[in-house]
């Protein structure tokens, strides 16, 4: 499977991909049209930081657009990332793609570029999803059927982008700074009328003035849920929360508040979706539609205040109240019995330690001491080598100066590992030749990590902290590791049927794409990690077989 780059005209690039052993663009003509009763629309939701066990431990308070999909879905309650680098760059890929990200090579939302030494976005400066090495279920989309129509939008560009994929006719995602969303000159798609349109509407102005109040669900049930408000110190993060600094207008703070300290993003993106499905006309014709949605605010209030947190509960059930209007507005527009809806996320989430330790259960927080542990490899490995710089940033081996200097690569590894796994809170430090894949993985871990490792873009150590440890002393939690709290997602798979089923056979993140592609009438490249898992769906749910 290869992408190639063509030609640039009218300032758009165009895009052409050869998948080898299943498609081809119709160079020659145009394709026939898909089965009839082909879905016309698939809705491909990803809620960013949206752990498994939201699903399962807030189920009675979803009484909205997640309760629905739970009622109407086929419920797939073991559903794992199979990869070590549960980030929402990789996360996203392996969604769309169906590949790991040791091959589709989105390693990590930024990564180390050996040759500039410089570290590089998912989606670089120009947000492109050129970096990605593999296609995804809008570009097989788009080759099977050119007239169908891709389009994805997220708060963060990288939940777009890479979700869209190589192909699509555009990717939204929006601007911290003002009020907009925004494209890049990648996609063809450019500056519809509709738009500029919905532009003028300025939706985040409406919260101007407003505080982020509790739901009354939140302030009536959050002790039967053991919710704890995050305190620091002196200093409470509490409700009711403010938007923005003292300003008499909407200005820069306020936005950038709007989008990374509130849920409200979610609602907005949800208002642009229903936009962009009546713009571009998307499930009006025989061609199926794609339109990826990845949610934010799970995560971003996930990050600053934990999964325990009223703010977390506050978050799920506006977004749950949201996704019901989504799946209303698309029920009246094309109908449900139209279109697929698939719903998973990009990774989970660790408790904060200091509630866990409450619980009795062994967890950590990095400290100063800790940290210095880590720094003060440096000098050991210097006195044993030479004092020289053998690391280029990070855990990347400065690999030109190291054969300079006459010495095996693998030695400084691991001896680095030695050293590092002398600190506290490391679990097990990883090295290249123990990922890169040449012999079995020996373990469950080691196998996650060697489906997340890339020789050009991975580092070369891959330190495995022990469960429950988080490094970041800046937010209340963060995610990141092979664990199953950072693994175990939702997947919730919504036919036109609309019979709710459960399945508790274990499935991976990478078979999304793969089971939705023949849904679609698609047939998927050869070769992908993931496997199609319609086997596994009551067979009266499915679409009649083309």
């Amino acid at each position: 499977m290869t992408v190639e780059a063509t030609s640039v005209t009218g300032g758009w690039r165009k895009v052409a991909f050869c998948l080898a052993g299943s498609l081809l663009f119709a160079c020659a003509g145009e394709p026939p049209p898909p089965p009839e009763g082909t879905p016309r629309l698939v809705l491909f939701l990803v809620i960013d930081q949206g752990c498994a066990d939201y699903f399962e431990r807030f189920a009675p308070l979803l009484d909205g657009g997640l309760g629905r999909l739970l009622e109407e879905s086929t419920v797939f309650t073991q559903t794992y990332h199979d990869h070590g680098v549960t980030t929402t760059a990789p996360g996203h890929a392996t969604l769309s793609t169906g590949v790991y990200p040791s091959r589709h090579g989105i390693v990590n939302n930024w990564w180390l570029d050996r040759e500039s030494v410089e570290v590089v976005a998912a989606v670089g400066e120009e947000q492109t999803p050129e970096a990605m090495q593999a296609t995804t279920l809008g570009d097989w989309l788009k080759s099977a059927y050119p007239r169908s129509k891709v389009f994805a939008a997220s708060t963060k560009d990288r939940g777009a982008i890479l979700t869209a994929g190589h192909s699509a006719d555009a990717a939204f995602w929006s601007n911290w700074d003002d009020s907009r969303f925004v494209s890049s000159e990648y996609y063809p798609g450019g500056e519809p009328e509709w738009l500029e349109a919905y532009r003028q509407k300025r939706f985040p102005d409406r919260y101007f003035g407003k505080a982020w109040e509790p739901l009354p669900e939140v302030v009536e049930h959050g002790a039967d849920y053991g919710l704890q408000p995050l305190g620091r110190g002196l200093i409470d993060r509490q409700f009711p929360h403010a938007i923005g600094s003292p300003a008499p207008a909407p200005d820069d703070s306020f936005y950038r508040a709007f989008w990374g300290n509130t849920p409200f993003g979610d609602a907005y993106l949800v208002d642009f979706a229903t936009a962009l499905i009546d713009g571009e006309q998307l499930g009006q014709d025989a061609y199926p539609d794609f339109l990826g949605l990845s949610f934010s605010a799970t995560d971003i209030i996930g990050h600053g205040y934990g999964p325990d947190s009223p703010e977390l509960l506050d978050t799920l059930l506006r977004l749950d109240e949201e996704i019901g209007k989504l799946l209303d507005f698309v029920d009246r527009r094309i109908g449900l019995e139209h279109t697929i809806v698939s719903l998973s996320a990009d990774h989970g989430v660790t408790p904060l330690p200091e509630l866990l330790r409450a619980k009795g259960i062994e967890a950590r927080r990095f400290a100063a001491e800790d940290i210095l542990c880590f720094q003060r490899s440096r000098d050991q490995l210097r006195r044993r080598f030479g004092d020289r710089r053998w690391f280029l940033g990070g855990f990347y081996v400065d690999r030109v100066g190291v054969a300079a200097a006459g010495v095996d690569p693998e030695e400084i590894e691991n001896e680095t590992r030695r050293l590092i796994e002398q600190c506290p809170g490391v679990a097990r430090v990883w090295t290249s030749a123990e990922r890169n894949g040449s012999t079995p993985p020996e373990d469950e871990v080691a196998r996650l990590y060697a489906n997340s490792y890339h020789p050009e873009r991975s580092p070369d150590l891959q330190p495995q902290y022990e469960a429950h440890t988080l490094l970041s002393r800046r937010s209340a939690t963060t995610h990141g590791s092979p664990y199953p709290y950072d693994t175990h997602v939702p997947w919730l798979l919504r036919l036109p049927a609309g019979r709710g089923a459960r399945v508790d056979a274990t499935v991976h993140t990478v078979d999304v794409a793969p089971t939705l592609a023949p849904l679609l009438a698609v047939t998927p490249p050869a070769g992908l990690d993931g496997v199609d898992r319609r086997s596994l769906i009551d067979q009266r749910s499915l679409p009649a077989a083309p």
